[in-house]
C-alpha cells in the first residue's frame, strides 16, 4: 500500500493496488466490492439513471477476461472506498483506457489527480504511448458557457464541466461524442409487427437466428469474424483502436466467463439464404433485476451487405427475443457515435430518445 499524507498527521487518504478477487464470496474481495460500488454510483450519477448499473459480480468475468489486461486502484478514506482508477490493456495495442471516478462527498481532495497519476505512470511503463478516457453528461444539462466542438463535426462537451477540465488540464484532446440512447418498453406490438414485416420485405433472402446464452457451435467461427470486424469498423474518429482480434476459441472463452456473470447474452444473427454468410449480428445483455436497463452490445452488418436494411431487421428481431423472454423488462440503453447517423436513424425509428452523451478523450503520452 502507498499512502498519501496530507494532514500532517495522518493519512488522509490512502491508494492501494486493487485485487481481482476469484469469486466475489472470496475473503480478498472487499476492495472489489467497494470498487465496483463507486463506478456504478458514479456512472449512474452522470447518466441520470435510477439506480444501480452493474454490480461487482457482473463486472468480475470482465476483469478476469485475459484478452484485455486490467489494471485497478483504490482509494480509502479509512476502511471505506471512495473512489477507483482502472486501466484497460487490450493486448498487442499501443492504447489503453483510464477510468477514474471519485464519490461526490470525496471530490476536490486531490483523491482523482493521484489515481489518474498512477495510471499514467502504470500505462508508461506497460509501454502503451496513447491513454484514452471516456466521460458522460446528461442530455438534459443545463449548459450557460462555452461548449467544445468533436473535431467530427458532430457533437459537443459543456467546457465547463469538471471532467472536461480535468482532463484538458492534462493533456487530453476531444476526439468524438457518443450519444446514450434510451427505449422505453414494452413498444407498442402493432407498430413492432408493421415495422418488422416491412424491414423483412426489404431483406428479402436473409433469415434471422436468435439465441440466448452460449454460442451455438455452428456460429463460433462467425461470431468470431463479426467480433474482429467489430473493433474496426465502428466508427472511431480519432480514438485509437487497434483490430481486436478474435477466434472460436477466444468466442468460447468469453461464453465461458459470461456464465460466471448473473446477467443474460440476447443475440441475434442475419444469415445471407444464398451463401449461408452470417452478414451481422446484435447483443442484448440483460440483467437479472427487471427495472435495471438492458445495455445494447455490438450491431454491426458486414459492408457488403449493407442497404438491406439488416441492421434494422437485427434490432427489432432482438427486441422481440427480449420481449419473450424477459418481458418485465422496462428499458434498453445503446450508445452510439454521433457522426453514425446510420444506426441513430435506425435507433430512432424503433423509438429510442437520448438520454445522455459521451465524449471519448484521447492524450498521447509524454506531452503535456
Amino acid at each position: 500500500m502507498s499512502s498519501l499524507d496530507h494532514t500532517g498527521v495522518e493519512p488522509a487518504f490512502t491508494i492501494s493496488e486493487l485485487t481481482v478477487p476469484e469469486t466475489i464470496d472470496s475473503p480478498d474481495a472487499a476492495d472489489f466490492i467497494g470498487m465496483a460500488e463507486v463506478r456504478s454510483t458514479v456512472e449512474a450519477e452522470q447518466r441520470g439513471a435510477p439506480g444501480e448499473l452493474f454490480t461487482a459480480e457482473e463486472m468480475l468475468p470482465n476483469w478476469k477476461d485475459e484478452s484485455t489486461v486490467m489494471l485497478g486502484f483504490v482509494a480509502k478514506v479509512g476502511a471505506r472506498v471512495v473512489a477507483r482508477g482502472s486501466l484497460a490493456l487490450p493486448a498487442d495495442a499501443s492504447e489503453c483506457w483510464a477510468s477514474v471516478a471519485v464519490l461526490a462527498d470525496y471530490r476536490s481532495q486531490g483523491i482523482g489527480s493521484a489515481l489518474y497519476e498512477r495510471l499514467e505512470q502504470t500505462a508508461t511503463a506497460r509501454g502503451r504511448t496513447t491513454i484514452q478516457n471516456q466521460t458522460s453528461f446528461l442530455a438534459t444539462a443545463t449548459v450557460t458557457g462555452d461548449s467544445i466542438s468533436a473535431p467530427t463535426g458532430f457533437g459537443s462537451v459543456p467546457a465547463e464541466l469538471a471532467s472536461t477540465r480535468f482532463l484538458r488540464n492534462r493533456g487530453f484532446s476531444l476526439e468524438q461524442v457518443g450519444r446514450l440512447s434510451g427505449l422505453a418498453l414494452p413498444v407498442d406490438e402493432e407498430a413492432l409487427s408493421a415495422l418488422l414485416a416491412e424491414t423483412t420485405a426489404t431483406a428479402a433472402g436473409y433469415r434471422t437466428v436468435t439465441w440466448q446464452g452460449r454460442t451455438p457451435d455452428e456460429w463460433l467461427e462467425s461470431i468470431a469474424v463479426l467480433r474482429t470486424r467489430m473493433s474496426t469498423d465502428a466508427p472511431n474518429a480519432g480514438i485509437e483502436q487497434s483490430e481486436d482480434v478474435w477466434t472460436a476459441e477466444r468466442v468460447r472463452a468469453f461464453d465461458d466467463l459470461w456464465e460466471t456473470s448473473p446477467r443474460m447474452l440476447i443475440t441475434t444473427i442475419v444469415v445471407d439464404d444464398a451463401t449461408g454468410q452470417v452478414a451481422g449480428y446484435t447483443e442484448l445483455d440483460v440483467p437479472p433485476e427487471p427495472d435495471r436497463s438492458v445495455e445494447q452490445r455490438d450491431t454491426l452488418v458486414l459492408r457488403g451487405h449493407r442497404g438491406r436494411r439488416l441492421g434494422m431487421l437485427l434490432k427489432l428481431t432482438n427486441i422481440r427475443g427480449l420481449r419473450d423472454r424477459f418481458p418485465d423488462h422496462g428499458l434498453i440503453e445503446t450508445m452510439n457515435a454521433e457522426e453514425n447517423r446510420h444506426m441513430l436513424d435506425v435507433n430512432e425509428a424503433v423509438g429510442f430518445v437520448p438520454l445522455s452523451y459521451a465524449a471519448r478523450w484521447k492524450k498521447i503520452l509524454g506531452r503535456r
